[in-house]
């Protein structure tokens, strides 16, 4: 449904990334079959780079690979269904609050201005599990990601 631009991943990442990528974009590919209004209604938002730029961005070791606390200690494949269901739950919330006026666009682009949205939530600034600040880091460097994997 979506395209890479392979060579910024290859390049960008170390090989035990790219071990990962089969098993990330086929549980992604599961998901948006389940969830296809979702995707349907929102297609510019590339699912497999966003995946892929918040896996690189957690960094996370074996059990949380994703950062996905509610799953800490499980695997990569649990990792990945939270965090994809996450997202599409997220989608949902942000279509609402737009339209709710509650959340007003911040960037020219949709997709940047949803992941601004997400980061918000999965990464806040200030958040208890983050005394060292690096959550403020999360939006643009998951941008900066999303935008160099995807074509």
């Amino acid at each position: 449904m979506w395209e890479l631009n392979w060579f910024n991943l290859w390049k960008l990442s170390k090989e035990k990334f790219w071990k990962e990528y089969p098993l990330i974009l086929a549980i992604t590919d599961e998901y948006v079959e389940k969830h296809k209004s979702i995707v349907e209604r929102h297609k510019y938002i590339n699912l497999y780079a966003l995946m892929l730029a918040v896996r690189k961005q957690e960094n996370g070791k074996p059990g949380l690979e994703f950062g996905v606390m509610a799953a800490k200690g499980t695997d990569l494949e649990e990792q990945a269904r939270w965090a994809v269901v996450t997202f599409l739950k997220n989608i949902e919330r942000w279509e609402r609050a737009v339209r709710e006026g509650n959340w007003k666009p911040k960037y020219p682009s949709r997709e940047l201005d949803y992941i601004a949205y997400l980061g918000n939530r999965w990464a806040p600034v200030g958040a208890s599990n983050d005394p060292a600040g690096l959550n403020q880091y999360w939006i643009p460097n998951v941008q900066r990601l999303y935008l160099l994997y995807k074509r």
